[in-house]
């Protein structure tokens, strides 16, 4: 009897505890008005710790439901009025109502606070560079590859990105794994007004994936996280380019449009957000090959226009079971649907005559489809308030290529028709665990893990004349497990050291089925340690000296290691080399910063058994030319790299910089030796002008002499960008006007003169455009949104790539 007294005690009990009631109350300004979208924090009276935060109403009322029993206060913020407090007051057993709280208009004018909360274009961080993008009026309405070559020292050229002249750089896009089969993809089809900030990694911890000489992670823009909130946006771009050079218009028109939505709803435990883009746009690229091979000159002149629909949505969701424990949820799918037709005109010369001997024509028609379906599930426990705190993500991606290429010879009357088709199906698991466990105000150690499992089926068919062609026709399937455990140490010492050192390592086990072959064409199962270091020592309060040091691991792309063929025309294709390795990266790093923005850097790094993914050959009998990718050579890369910021009164601001670049290869190739080096300089600034508060202005240019990548000579390059913005309905809403590539000098030229290759490349877009866009922002702005996470699948989705 007593044992059942003493139950039902301890359940009454129990009960009491656990009682919940509500807390309402109501906020006025100093003209007795209600206080509309007032942020109210329930906060602890212990500790004034928050327990709980919502917004008042069209009438400045506010509630709190299921508030546990103890003692609160309530806190009002409100831009333009001062911070209030109310008395602290009890939770017992009935409702609590709290005295009407009136706002004091702030000393501080509004202006004054825009200034003080407006982030820097630049933001120098331990372990990296933060760009905010946001806000630039250049980057309306154009793509994220656009929006990339406004970052510091990164080039863009040939589809190809490198950071103070490393080719070896890592695509994240908000801790989401890619949404393409294809990241070149990803960068041309993601609109900017998208993107909140982009941050540069040049120099990895251990905490991050080993593969990849960089990380550059695009970060898209957030919502608010309480109440219903969200934007809309609306850009067009057009150009117009003289073709005539291809029988086209002197005034060529391509162009798109892409409207996006998003929307984040935060109530009580439940945070829904989600957004959808469409983009419609049309491009082109004309590329010219000149080549000689044996007595015989090829001048070929392709123009490759196309067209693309794009459908772009997230929908994602995170509860909040208690204070400790957070759940979510998170689905990505992408739809690309488009079209190349290309019309390539090749003329054969003597090169003794200089007499034109022959002439053929190649219509490639390639409609390709391409989508993705992601879903992410995570969970986040907070042990206590000190920063102890796991993260788990499990990920499942699907995604599906086709690529047609029907390709029409004629030549001297005669009429040849070649098809190829590729299917390309690809399914990724992954599942990431992060710890983090702080020791002690100074120090914090972080470990984890990450095992990943990818499958990649190649169905390639080529077709002459409607018949089969086994030589060239494969199917080929490839499948890989990546392992990795990594442990990080971050700790200060004295009041001017810092330091974070770390180790990784991963194994990969690999496997190559050739169908045609019946046999395993790859076999790989090894193990490597991926050590970093980085050691900040404050000099004084502006000055900060870091040296670090890192190794880094590239692997062959799935595509690289597919040993067939792929059809490009009559006279030029590109073949997969399943004896690939990976190649490995060690870089020395010394940096200055200045009030914590980059200013002088130097550095060092050497890669041995580098993947030249287009290393060239040709075949004299049959005219033909191909490219493969080969572990051919080693490349030393030095650099030195100055930055400055540019401040002209009150109203003009930015930055500008200068890196000195020198590459070095030296590679055993076609029975010899290709030992090239080259140095070169690249310039850069940005410039940002705020006329009134309403209208700014922002101009942006780069400039890269003469370099080296791999086997190509590139000539040089450069761009000019000029972006107005001006604010309307209060603010919320934005038009931006913006000319990108003013002088249309965004044009790639190079040549390679190796043994009996001897090859000139031009290549130029519709890069010079002009965007015209429209945003606005609706409900509450002031809080942040959902989670900002990483997810465990990205490393694997940015070696995915399309034919």
């Amino acid at each position: 009897m007593k044992l059942l007294q003493t139950l039902l005690l301890s359940i009454f009990c129990g009960f009491g505890a656990l009682a919940q009631q509500k807390i309402s109350g109501k906020v006025f300004d100093e003209k007795n008005q209600a206080a509309e979208f007032a942020t109210v924090a329930l906060l602890s009276a212990k500790d004034s710790s928050m327990v709980k935060a919502n917004l008042t109403d069209a009438a400045g009322v506010y509630h709190f439901e299921s508030v546990n029993k103890g003692r609160y206060l309530i806190s009002i913020s409100m831009m333009g009025y001062q911070k209030a407090f109310s008395a602290v007051f009890s939770v017992d057993q009935s409702p609590v109502t709290i005295e009407t709280i009136t706002l004091k208009t702030s000393s501080k004018t509004l202006d004054e606070v825009t200034v003080t909360a407006q982030k820097p274009f630049l933001e120098q961080r331990a372990d990296k560079l933060v760009v905010n993008v946001a806000n630039s009026p250049a980057s309306v309405g154009s793509t994220a590859i656009e929006v990339l070559q406004k970052v510091p020292g990164l080039i863009i050229a040939q589809d190809r990105i490198t950071i103070a002249g490393k080719a070896s750089v890592s695509i994240m896009i908000d801790g989401k794994p890619s949404q393409y089969t294809d990241m070149n993809q990803v960068l041309k089809d993601l609109p900017s007004n998208s993107i909140e900030k982009i941050e540069v990694i040049k120099n990895p911890s251990a905490k991050y994936d080993a593969a990849g000489g960089a990380v550059i992670n695009i970060i898209m823009k957030r919502n608010a996280n309480l109440g219903t909130n969200g934007s809309v946006a609306l850009n067009f771009r057009g150009a117009m380019v003289d073709n005539t050079v291809v029988n086209r218009s002197k005034n060529d028109f391509f162009g798109g449009y892409s409207p996006n939505f998003s929307l984040n709803h935060r109530k009580g435990k439940w945070n829904v957000f989600g957004s959808y883009t469409y983009s419609d746009r049309t491009f082109f690229q004309l590329t010219q090959i000149d080549r000689v091979i044996g007595k015989d000159e090829f001048s070929n002149i392709m123009m490759n226009p196309g067209d693309a629909k794009v459908h772009n949505a997230r929908l994602g969701a995170d509860y909040y079971l208690d204070k400790k424990n957070t759940i979510g949820i998170l689905l990505t799918g992408f739809d690309r649907s488009g079209s190349n037709n290309s019309t390539a005109i090749t003329k054969v010369f003597s090169t003794e005559t200089k007499q034109q001997t022959s002439q053929f024509e190649t219509l490639n028609d390639q409609p390709t489809t391409r989508n993705n379906i992601g879903y992410n599930l995570n969970w986040k426990h907070t042990f206590d308030s000190t920063g102890r705190e796991l993260n788990v993500d499990l990920d499942y991606v699907q995604y599906k290529l086709k690529n047609q290429n029907l390709i029409t010879i004629l030549d001297n009357g005669l009429r040849r028709n070649n098809s190829q088709s590729v299917d390309n199906p690809v399914q990724f698991m992954t599942a990431k665990l992060d710890y983090t466990h702080p020791i002690s105000k100074d120090s914090k150690l972080e470990a984890g893990g990450k095992m990943s499992f990818a499958t990649i089926d190649n169905d390639l068919r080529f077709y002459r004349e409607q018949v089969l062609d086994t030589k060239r026709s494969n199917v080929f399937n490839y499948k890989e497990n990546i392992n990795a455990l990594y442990v990080n140490y971050n700790t200060s010492f004295g009041k001017k050291w810092e330091l974070q050192t770390g180790l990784r390592t991963e194994q990969t086990v690999a496997t190559g089925f050739s169908q045609v072959e019946n046999k395993n064409v790859l076999e790989r199962n090894y193990w490597q340690f991926f050590p970093s270091i980085f050691l900040t020592h404050k000099l004084n309060k502006s000055l900060a000296v870091t040296t670090s040091f890192t190794r880094r691991i590239d692997r062959p792309s799935y595509q690289q290691q597919n040993p067939f063929e792929f059809q490009i025309d009559s006279l030029t294709f590109t073949r997969g080399n399943p004896l690939l390795k990976p190649q490995l990266t060690n870089e020395i790093k010394l940096q200055l910063t200045f009030d914590g923005q980059p200013f002088f850097a130097l550095g060092y790094n050497n890669t041995n058994d580098v993947i030249v993914d287009n290393a060239p050959k040709q075949d004299p009998a049959t005219k033909r030319t191909y490219t493969t990718a080969e572990n051919l050579a080693t490349y030393k890369n030095y650099f030195v790299e100055l930055n400055f910021p540019i401040k002209i009164g009150k109203k003009i601001s930015g930055y500008g910089g200068n890196q000195l670049i020198y590459n070095a290869y030296n590679a055993n190739y076609l029975g010899g030796t290709f030992d090239q080096s080259r140095v070169n300089w690249l310039a850069y600034f940005n410039i940002n002008a705020k006329f009134t508060n309403k209208l700014s202005m922002e101009m942006g240019g780069w400039y890269m002499t003469r370099s080296q990548q791999e086997f190509l000579t590139l000539n040089p390059l450069g761009a000019l960008t000029i972006g107005l913005q001006y604010k309307v309905l209060e603010g919320k809403g934005k038009i931006s006007l913006a000319m990108n590539d003013v002088f249309y000098t965004e044009k790639t030229r190079g040549l390679i003169e190796y043994q009996d290759i001897n090859l000139k490349y031009f290549s130029r877009e519709a890069s010079q455009n002009l965007r015209l866009g429209f945003s606005y922002s609706f409900g509450n702005q002031k809080l942040k949104a959902s989670r900002s996470r990483q997810t465990g699948s990205e490393s694997e989705s940015n070696r995915v790539k399309a034919n």
